[in-house]
């Protein structure tokens, strides 16, 4: 079996090339389990508990990361407030006293640091992707099935496109690529407007590499920043 990389298989549409960078990591040999972590719990409560803390009453618009992530959606002619970034949504639960949601150890690992980044991460089993990919505004009638088994509409969305279709966006991921406990090969997608300096992607890649390999045993296979210039 040969190790997913990046190179030549994921691109960034034209159009996009002056509003998004992303941030690309293929891991291999990953061991996705559905089993108590309490490891891993300690540290999504650690890190919820240490956000209320220094929010206090401020409202999440307040933080200048979460302002960044919301730049995106507005350069797109989205409006974050109506179609929240994923990670928002994770700021937002922990605000409200609600736990994250615990899905699967890669699951939850990637939450993790997209609670603690405030980017917005998609997350997809690389052997269910019918490769290439591209990157995009979705067009009038596209969909594709969400995770919780609902139509997600992408006109005028930035999408992830392969083979058979859509299958991902900043705010929700598809059923079809979702992480699962079958999953040992995975691309996690950062996405970040165009104008945030490459150190920080930098920064969010080792993030990324760095709870895959502690909490799930994977190794990274490939890693990539697109635009490259």
């Amino acid at each position: 079996m040969h190790e997913p990389q990046i190179s030549n298989q994921v691109q960034l549409s034209e159009a996009l090339q002056d509003i998004v960078r992303l941030g690309l990591v293929t891991f291999n040999s990953l061991n996705v389990h559905s089993d108590e972590y309490p490891e891993l719990n300690l540290a999504i409560d650690g890190l919820a508990g240490e956000i209320k803390r220094s929010l206090g009453d401020r409202p999440p618009s307040s933080l200048s990361i979460v302002e960044r992530t919301r730049r995106l959606y507005h350069h797109i002619g989205l409006d974050p407030t109506k179609q929240r970034p994923s990670s928002e949504k994770l700021l937002r639960r922990v605000l409200k006293d609600k736990p994250l949601p615990r899905i699967n150890s890669f699951v939850d690992a990637m939450n993790l640091i997209s609670l603690k980044l405030q980017f917005p991460l998609g997350l997809y089993d690389w052997d269910r992707l019918a490769l290439p990919v591209l990157v995009r505004i979705g067009t009038p009638n596209e969909e594709y099935v969400g995770i919780s088994q609902n139509t997600i509409n992408t006109s005028g969305k930035l999408i992830l496109v392969d083979g058979e279709g859509p299958f991902g966006n900043p705010t929700q991921d598809s059923h079809r690529t979702r992480i699962a406990e079958r999953t040992v090969r995975a691309l996690v997608v950062l996405f970040a407007p165009a104008d945030i300096p490459l150190e920080e992607l930098q920064e969010g890649i080792e993030e990324i590499r760095y709870v895959g390999e502690q909490y799930c045993g994977g190794q990274v296979a490939s890693t990539a920043i697109l635009p490259q210039s």
